[in-house]
């Protein structure tokens, strides 16, 4: 038996053991007489993220399924022999697209790339051995201790283990009693994490920084934008989240995390998976393996986890420290950069993405941004409404004498405001599309039934809309007809362009009604 550890298919900690087994930094070795000299990188020195969103995305983020994806950047140091060598990368992101990776820093450059798939799992560890032999220990019936002998793994791993013995022909597993299989190694090709490699040609021997860069899939983001309603009625306090999902089964250790808002022109790349099976082991009916085995059906999927876990073990007890200051506060989020007509987010401090999980960190904050309160409901021409009410809108321009003017990129909205006994109550939710610095957009605050919309037919192609105002004070109201660039025409009165679309702006005083007669 070599120095590898054992390997115990009845138990899913032993396969983190062998990947254990293995040391942290960079390992070479060879590969056979006649083969590239093998080095491995087990993981970057360092690592930024750049996650671009999906087309079209909105609503919450479904680890499942994420459409975005991101540009990984890491920067990795390696101890490259003389002559050519097989670099493998290890524990790059499931989603690396292969033909999207740039590597800089080698002396002798590139000479051909490939993305491992296969990785080690109690399936793949078990197909990568037969024909060979292994150790299978378990308990004897007689005595109840535990008894080791050598085995060749004949069949497997689906749809189950089969062993041939001095005593014959078996299957694993189908005793009844505790029994485990150990391997001298890890064959040839099989890793813990996802690798990809590539042929270098080093002109000496020397340790170099290498720099690799590949798109991956399974990244989004979107922000979360929190708005609280001053006292005053005018001003509000606005506070955006972005939350970052990692689909991908790596960690991202102390990244530099940055966000790009808007579309990015994508086409369909084929993505090469890790190939994982699980191992399913199941008996044989009695008189087809050895005959004086108890027959028991039994599957045991097992996975391959990131952690040991102990059982009946109690956690630590944590020692008494002295309380110690709070930490100071983040640092403000900068502002955005432009990246040609796309906008760059910068995180100002690193983060840990952490494995198929949601990362939330501060996209901006803005205090005392004042906005104006107005009243809103759209019509289509020829449609009929009878006393509809109005959404209550605040307008706030995106402008830095505003106390915004900055690029603010889509996601959901959330309006609070605090009641007389100082308890904050939701007033409304909503989203906010892409706003460019100097353009206007709304919170959704709820809906009113004192402000109403009455719209009737007139002649051909022509409708009369009533607005009414039953509140004790004066209201602004905005009446959108119709679709962009729908031709409206009214007698006698003007409107407005909003987003493109033709609209009815009017103060109402209150207990007061006004008409518009347009055609369409």
């Amino acid at each position: 038996m070599t120095a590898w550890p054992s390997f115990s298919v009845s138990a899913t900690a032993a396969l983190l053991a062998v990947a254990a087994g293995w040391p942290a930094d960079a390992r070479e070795g060879t590969r056979g007489e006649g083969a590239e000299k093998a080095v491995t990188s087990s993981g970057p020195g360092s690592v930024e993220l750049t996650v671009y969103r999906a087309p079209y995305s909105n609503g919450a983020l479904d680890l499942r399924s994420l459409g975005g994806f991101a540009m990984v950047t890491e920067t990795r140091k390696v101890r490259l022999p003389r002559g050519r060598a097989v670099l493998r990368f290890e524990g790059v992101a499931e989603g690396i697209i292969p033909v999207s990776a740039v590597i800089e820093g080698l002396p002798g450059g590139t000479v051909e790339k490939n993305r491992d798939a296969r990785l080690l799992s109690p399936a793949s560890l078990v197909d990568g051995t037969l024909g060979r032999q292994v150790t299978v220990t378990r308990t004897n019936k007689a005595t109840g201790r535990m008894v080791s002998e050598e085995a060749t793994i004949v069949a497997g791993p689906q749809p189950g283990v089969v062993l041939r013995t001095a005593n014959g022909v078996e299957t694993l597993r189908c005793s009844g009693l505790p029994e485990r299989l150990e391997f001298a190694g890890v064959p040839a090709g099989l890793s813990s994490k996802p690798v990809l490699s590539v042929v270098t040609d080093s002109p000496s021997a020397r340790t170099v920084s290498v720099r690799l860069s590949y798109i991956a899939s399974g990244f989004d983001w979107r922000a979360s934008y929190v708005a609280t309603q001053a006292s005053d009625g005018r001003s509000l306090d606005l506070f955006a989240w972005l939350s970052l999902g990692n689909g991908n089964p790596q960690v991202f250790a102390d990244a530099q995390v940055n966000a790009v808002a808007g579309k990015v022109n994508r086409v369909g790349t084929p993505m090469l998976r890790a190939a994982v099976g699980a191992l399913r082991l199941q008996c044989y009916p009695l008189g087809t393996t050895t005959s004086d085995l108890r027959e028991q059906a039994r599957r045991d999927d097992i996975i391959v986890t990131a952690s040991r876990s102990f059982a009946g073990v109690p956690p630590p007890i944590p020692m008494a420290v002295m309380s110690a200051p709070p930490p100071p506060p983040p640092p403000p989020p900068p502002p955005p950069e432009d990246l040609g007509d796309l906008k760059l987010y910068r995180v100002p401090e690193r983060v840990t993405v952490s494995a198929r999980s949601q990362k939330q960190v501060a996209l901006l904050a803005r205090e005392q941004v004042p906005f104006e309160r107005r009243y809103r409901r759209s019509v289509s021409p020829g449609e009929r409404i009878e006393a509809a009410t109005t959404a209550v809108v605040l307008v706030l321009q995106n402008k830095s004498e505003a106390g915004l003017g900055l690029a603010l990129p889509s996601g959901s909205t959330a309006l609070y405001a605090d009641d007389q006994g100082g308890e904050r109550l939701l007033l409304g939710l909503g989203s906010l599309t892409d706003r460019a610095e100097g353009e206007t957009f709304r919170l959704v605050a709820g809906n009113s039934t004192r402000v109403t919309v009455t719209q009737k037919k007139g002649a051909a192609r022509e409708s009369v809309i009533t607005a009414s105002n039953t509140s004790p004070f004066s209201i602004v109201l905005e009446v959108p007809i119709g679709s962009a660039g729908q031709k409206i025409e009214v007698d006698g009165a003007a409107l407005t362009t909003i987003d493109g679309i033709a609209t009815w702006s009017l103060t109402l005083p209150p207990k007061n009604t006004a008409q518009l007669r347009y055609r369409f």
